[in-house]
């Protein structure tokens, strides 16, 4: 019984590592480094919506994915072609919104992106479908399959939620870094091209 118990606690642990490499990284997608670039742009607060939102659109993908429709939306190109283009379109605005914001002295009246704008970035995230689909179809933690498969989506959840908090919270932090205007325009500026070359070479992986 200890062992049984023991190599559960190995396959989570394991498959925690595993989930944080995917989904806590700048790949599967854009929504990492695009919710630090908006910290380092428009600050923690101001940029909090956002995060809600692409945790939300996180949460719709990885319900698809839980519940087998991802595997029936699979089956048409067109529409994982669709929310390719969806994604690389918000993710090109995003970084143009971001590259554009004024100095930090000068952000009262800016409209930062919101929670829709979030949602539409997670849950039109393609590489995040599949991040999620190899989570959670590749791993065997050992225990009955209700189970495992909840405890998986909390597990990815978690790390989802965590992680992408970080990287906002470490944007907001290099934003104090760069009061100064010249540097605030070179930080979001070097954001927004951080955010278009990972987009384009995470497409190069596929």
């Amino acid at each position: 019984m200890f062992d049984v118990t023991l190599s559960v606690y190995q396959a989570i642990f394991t498959f925690t590592l595993a989930a944080i490499a995917l989904l806590a990284s700048p790949g599967p997608g854009p929504a990492t480094l695009a919710l630090a670039a908006s910290g380092a742009a428009y600050g923690m607060q101001r940029s909090f919506q956002f995060f809600v939102g692409i945790t939300l659109g996180l949460v719709i993908a990885m319900a698809l994915v839980v519940s087998g429709l991802y595997v029936v939306l699979h089956s048409f190109p067109g529409l994982a072609v669709a929310l390719t283009i969806i994604s690389i379109v918000y993710i090109f605005w995003l970084a143009y919104r971001i590259g554009t914001a004024p100095p930090i002295q000068d952000q009262q009246a800016v409209v930062t992106p919101g929670w829709g704008a979030g949602f539409v970035l997670g849950v039109a995230n393609i590489k995040a479908y599949a991040a999620f689909a190899a989570l959670l179809g590749s791993f065997t933690l050992g225990t009955t399959p209700g189970w495992e498969q909840g405890t998986k989506a909390l597990i990815c959840l978690l790390v989802c939620v965590v992680f992408d908090f970080l990287w906002l919270f470490a944007g907001s932090r290099m934003r104090k870094l760069f009061i100064h205007p010249v540097w605030s325009r070179r930080l979001n500026v070097s954001f927004a091209i951080l955010m278009v070359v990972t987009v384009a070479w995470s497409f190069t992986l596929t």
